[in-house]
């Protein structure tokens, strides 16, 4: 018995492990994991509508048509969190392990246009062995949510 929820304790601490960012890292990337259980953790979901309006200008390309549900919420989450960090060039990167689609956004230094605050940033999906990549800008809301300029 004590070995059995011991085991159970090492899988939950895996499966957390897993699905967190490694903040830890020098580099200062995130990793964001969609799909299975990495839904569960999530401490900010994103809503369908929501992640195909942060993606609308990945989505009018032939890779991004071709990224199911959940390979667009991780997107937009990532997108979400890239634009959310205080400085330049921290790439945050997401990976759907049920499509194997991935991804990476990196964000650029932000401006301010009257009184709102934009940023540029750089997406790139990876769907197999094909990659594209998009340049966009997005200007905070004052609800605090981002909205992409297209």
């Amino acid at each position: 018995m004590v070995g059995l929820r011991m085991a159970a304790a090492i899988a939950v601490t895996a499966l957390l492990t897993a699905c967190a960012g490694n903040d830890g890292d020098a580099s200062g990337d995130d990793i964001v994991v969609g799909g299975m259980l990495g839904n569960a953790f999530r401490s900010e979901p994103i809503q369908q509508g929501d992640a195909d309006v942060a993606l609308a200008d990945l989505l009018k390309t032939p890779l991004g048509r071709e990224m199911t549900e959940q390979d667009r919420r991780a997107a937009a989450l990532a997108w979400r969190q890239a634009l959310n960090k205080s400085g330049p060039g921290g790439r945050v990167a997401w990976r759907n392990r049920s499509s194997a689609a991935s991804g990476e956004v990196v964000p650029g230094t932000p401006y301010q246009v009257n009184s709102i605050v934009c940023r540029d940033y750089t997406h790139i999906v990876r769907i197999g062995e094909a990659e594209e990549a998009v340049r966009g800008s997005a200007c905070r809301q004052q609800d605090g949510n981002w909205r992409p300029i297209v």
